[in-house]
């Protein structure tokens, strides 16, 4: 149990249902003061999917975690393949308790103007 604050970027969410309760699997890109990067996993049952239902919550959205005592239910940093131990390119932390405050939106991705080439008319006449 421990108390701090992260903030980080969603990069992956999901409705789920587990035992007959709905919720939203959440997966964020944390980085820290080091370059380090690492994924926060954590699931949520209210707010933050009642933002996923209505829309408001999308990919690449800031979330800020808080709360007293935050439980830190698992560490992953690898995996088997192929009988071998590989490293994860990001090592994962999967939190419990966790209470979130949306941040900043995204940046909507511009699409570059699309202007038809200029054409003049001509009066020549077109032969048949």
């Amino acid at each position: 149990m421990f108390s701090n604050t992260i903030v980080g970027n969603i990069c992956y969410m999901e409705k789920a249902i587990h035992e007959g309760r709905e919720f939203l699997a959440i997966s964020m890109v944390v980085n820290d003061m080091y370059e380090g990067t690492c994924r926060i996993k954590f699931n949520n049952a209210n707010g933050l999917m009642t933002a996923y239902n209505n829309g408001t919550l999308v990919v690449g959205q800031q979330l800020i975690l808080t709360q007293f005592d935050v439980r830190l239910s698992s560490i992953r940093t690898h995996y088997f393949k192929d009988g071998d131990l590989v490293a994860l390119k990001y090592p994962e932390m999967a939190l419990t308790r966790v209470r979130a405050v949306i941040g900043s939106a995204p940046r909507p991705k511009v699409q570059p103007e699309v202007t038809a080439p200029k054409v003049e008319p001509t009066l020549e006449e077109i032969p048949f």
